[in-house]
């Protein structure tokens, strides 16, 4: 007998009002069946590997939330919590404290930081593992909180450098002075 998936087996006993074709349809339901849970299992084992990925991610960033890792992990919250309203609904106010005018306060950031973790945490299983202190506890040695304050440092020298002392619109002098040297007399 001819099986239609190789992960059919097909039972050797008919009934009586059939010529064989009824087991054989239903082995072939059960692989097509199968292979949509099978499809199913491994949507749901990505979803769940891309979570936590995005959630260490943020948990390895959190005591310096600015770098380019941290904004991407943060840009993918929307997209691999879209099923977990409470975890986008903190990401939300976390996103609010950052681009606010003024910025929040310090303590507001990072209240809101633990409470997305949290909620990270919770929807991945993990909620009843971690306290919410633990999502405060950063390990930072001094070398790199030194190397922090001189990349800032570079960073405002550059951009010190690089922006112009007084804008376009108040130069109304001669710049023609400031091109050619001085005229002799």
């Amino acid at each position: 007998m001819v099986r239609p998936f190789s992960c059919c087996r097909v039972v050797e006993r008919h009934c009586s009002n059939c010529s064989g074709s009824c087991n054989l349809a239903r082995a072939h339901l059960g692989c097509k069946d199968a292979e949509a849970l099978r499809r199913n299992a491994e949507a749901a084992a990505d979803g769940r590997r891309f979570k936590l990925n995005i959630f260490a991610q943020l948990m390895q960033e959190r005591s310096e939330i600015y770098t380019a890792d941290a904004v991407r992990a943060f840009n993918s919250i929307d997209v691999a919590f879209s099923d977990t309203d409470s975890v986008r609904e903190a990401w939300s106010e976390l996103y609010q404290s950052l681009n606010s005018q003024p910025l929040a306060p310090a303590h507001v950031i990072d209240e809101r930081l633990r409470r997305l973790l949290r909620e990270m945490a919770t929807a991945l299983g993990i909620g009843d593992k971690l306290r919410i202190d633990d999502f405060g506890r950063v390990y930072l040695p001094n070398a790199l909180l030194e190397e922090r304050r001189v990349r800032e440092l570079e960073r405002g020298a550059a951009l010190a450098r690089l922006s112009p002392q007084i804008s376009p619109a108040a130069n109304t002098g001669d710049t023609t002075s400031d091109i050619f040297p001085p005229k002799p007399e």
